[in-house]
């Protein structure tokens, strides 16, 4: 349930995932690095912000994986010890 603190609409973690279409401990971690604003209620409970919410939704969502123009693009299925350039010599 929504609680109005100050004059503005808070969610527990559990609600804001539900909002954000992520999992609960995903929203946790966004607020553990400083991703996602909160504000502690207490040592167990963490209330995120609606414009919080707004704002992660607006600059970070859609935003998964790997950056692009990442070094690594392409060879994470290769096996070991073989790179793109090898992969057609093998029989």
């Amino acid at each position: 349930m929504p609680l109005v603190i100050d004059g503005i609409t808070h969610y527990s973690t559990a609600e804001a995932a539900k909002r954000l279409g992520l999992a609960a401990q995903t929203v946790k971690n966004l607020i553990a690095t400083g991703t996602l604003a909160h504000r502690p209620v207490n040592p167990r409970l963490n209330m995120v912000p609606e414009p919080a919410l707004d704002d992660y939704a607006r600059n970070h969502r859609h935003r998964r994986g790997r950056p692009k123009g990442s070094k690594n693009k392409g060879t994470a299925a290769l096996p070991t010890g073989t790179s793109p350039a090898h992969k057609e010599d093998s029989p």
